[in-house]
């Protein structure tokens, strides 16, 4: 099998398919009976025919099953068969010769440079050097002020000026002390009615809520007595287990859930939710359980697009 894989370049999917069920003796009835896959769309899968060919993802589903079961390596099948259906293809990046070239400087900026340090080398060695700090405690010519002597008079004066000041600043502070006081009294005043009237008309609140939640207990506890006496039934618990291969197909809708040939031993929990559509494709390997009860659900007369709504309806 794995010599077919690896020659995947020089040959399309539909051969390579095609070659590793000749090589296996399998006839394309023998493929459809087991996978459950009409002959028109395998012969339409190894003949690359693309018209024919179910959209995506239907077509993926059918060319990953078709794949496993001939033991290849159905991962890489599938994603070279999805990039020819979409056409991508990754265009390799080359460097141009603009990208790869690399500027070098001038000679004649090397020279100029090497100039500049001779230069600077030559005014280092020739020029002196120069504290920029002097010491200034020997320096005769710098003459310190003359103190200046101030009379008692003018001592008594500053004084005077200083206690008139502060005695104006203390009268002051007090007369803003009482404009405080007085207002925060009006203020509390003020408070104190707001308070009174808020106290009013929160008891006036509080006993229209009392009326209310009174009210409200009342038709809660008619409601939940109403509640207990009807007889409440869980969704039931649905699911499958395989005896042996089986083609699964669940949908909802437009929605995909499962798509594929699985295998022995493969369980699923199916979820409780309405518009669940099931195709089966061996009903004898498919068991299924409804709360741990096995159920026939699935026949070889009913095994396409089973509604499974009528499995999780709860009862009043």
């Amino acid at each position: 099998m794995e010599d077919l894989i690896e020659n995947e370049d020089v040959q399309t999917i539909g051969e390579m398919l095609r070659n590793a069920r000749i090589k296996q003796n399998k006839t394309i009835d023998e493929i459809a009976d087991e996978l459950y896959i009409r002959k028109f769309y395998l012969n339409a899968i190894e003949n690359m025919d693309f018209a024919n060919i179910p959209p995506m993802p239907y077509c993926l589903g059918f060319v990953r099953s078709y794949a496993k079961i001939l033991g290849l390596n159905s991962d890489r099948i599938v994603a070279s068969y999805k990039q020819i259906l979409t056409g991508e293809n990754e265009p390799k990046q080359h460097l141009s010769g603009e990208d790869k070239a690399v500027s070098y400087p001038r000679m004649k900026h090397i020279i100029l440079g090497i100039l500049g340090l001779a230069l600077l080398a030559v005014a280092w060695s020739v020029l002196p050097i120069t504290s920029k700090f002097e010491d200034i405690s020997e320096d005769t010519s710098m003459v310190l002020p003359k103190p200046v002597i101030v009379s008692e008079e003018t001592e008594k004066k500053v004084e005077k000026k200083l206690a008139v000041e502060k005695e104006a600043s203390k009268a002051k502070k007090m007369e803003k002390n009482e404009t405080d006081i007085k207002s925060n009294t009006d203020e509390k005043q003020v408070n104190e009615n707001k308070k009174e009237d808020k106290t009013k008309t929160d008891e006036n609140s509080a006993s229209d809520e009392k009326i209310k939640d009174d009210k409200k207990v009342e038709d809660d506890g008619n409601k939940k007595k109403e509640e207990n006496k009807a007889d409440k039934v869980l969704l039931p618990k649905m699911k499958i287990v395989l005896s042996g291969p089986s083609w699964l197909e669940l949908r909802q809708g437009k929605k995909v859930i499962l798509n594929g040939v699985y295998n022995k031993g493969y369980k699923y929990d199916f979820p409780s939710e309405k518009g669940l559509i099931l195709t089966v494709g061996r009903p004898r390997n498919v068991q299924f359980y409804l709360d741990e009860k096995p159920i026939t659900v699935a026949t070889n007369i009913k095994r396409k697009n089973i509604s499974l709504d009528s499995y999780f309806k709860t009862q009043d």
